[in-house]
């Protein structure tokens, strides 16, 4: 176990953002794919998917966490992560595919008003969630990855919300947003592609059982 760099004092208040986090990414995610499916908007429904995405690394967390952030559970995090990665990067290719063929059609749709209600919520949600956990970062590398997690989140509600306002006055601004998202969530998989390695590599491969880590 961690105890010298993950005390009791650390370990709570981790716990409980964690669980925020899975409440948050429930409700943000399957509002927006819900809205986004029946209403259009490509941008929603892709940060709906990513939302929701984010529940797995968050249970995740928190079973290593309540572990202390040993050993203990690693392997299984950076399970989650890889997956995590490459299921991002599909739906990044989803969402591009999606826009290029929104564009293709000629004059997009101008989105609801439920694409920046979505985008309000979001940026209400992961702000002060991102606050908390950068606070938490430097403590542990599974904390510090998670803050990242948030904050990509933080960013993509972000985009939803530019393209959301912008939709009003260029119909193809909604095409354009979910370009900008696939791009987006595409850097965010090849990043925890490439940290899972270091993380591996870092333990010499040993994997749960040994002291490292």
């Amino acid at each position: 176990m961690k105890a010298d760099s993950a005390s009791a004092s650390v370990l709570a208040p981790a716990t409980r953002l964690a669980l925020l986090s899975v409440g948050a990414d429930l409700i943000l995610g399957g509002a927006a794919l819900g809205l986004g499916l029946s209403e259009g908007p490509i941008a929603l429904w892709g940060f709906g998917a990513a939302s929701l995405l984010q529940i797995p690394p968050a249970l995740s967390l928190r079973g290593r966490i309540l572990d202390g952030l040993g050993n203990r559970g690693l392997d299984r995090e950076r399970l989650v992560l890889r997956a995590l990665s490459h299921l991002l990067r599909l739906l990044a290719l989803g969402l591009a595919l999606a826009a290029i063929l929104a564009l293709r059609e000629g004059p997009g749709m101008r989105v609801g008003f439920s694409v920046l209600g979505v985008a309000i919520l979001g940026l209400a949600f992961q702000a002060p969630l991102w606050v908390a956990k950068r606070r938490l970062a430097g403590v542990h590398p599974a904390l510090g990855w998670d803050a990242d997690r948030t904050r990509a989140l933080l960013e993509q509600a972000t985009l939803l919300l530019v393209g959301g306002l912008l939709s009003h006055w260029f119909p193809w601004a909604d095409a354009i947003t979910g370009l900008a998202l696939a791009l987006h969530l595409f850097i965010q998989g090849q990043g925890l592609a490439k940290g899972t390695t270091l993380q591996a590599a870092a333990c010499g491969g040993c994997g749960s059982g040994c002291g490292c880590g």
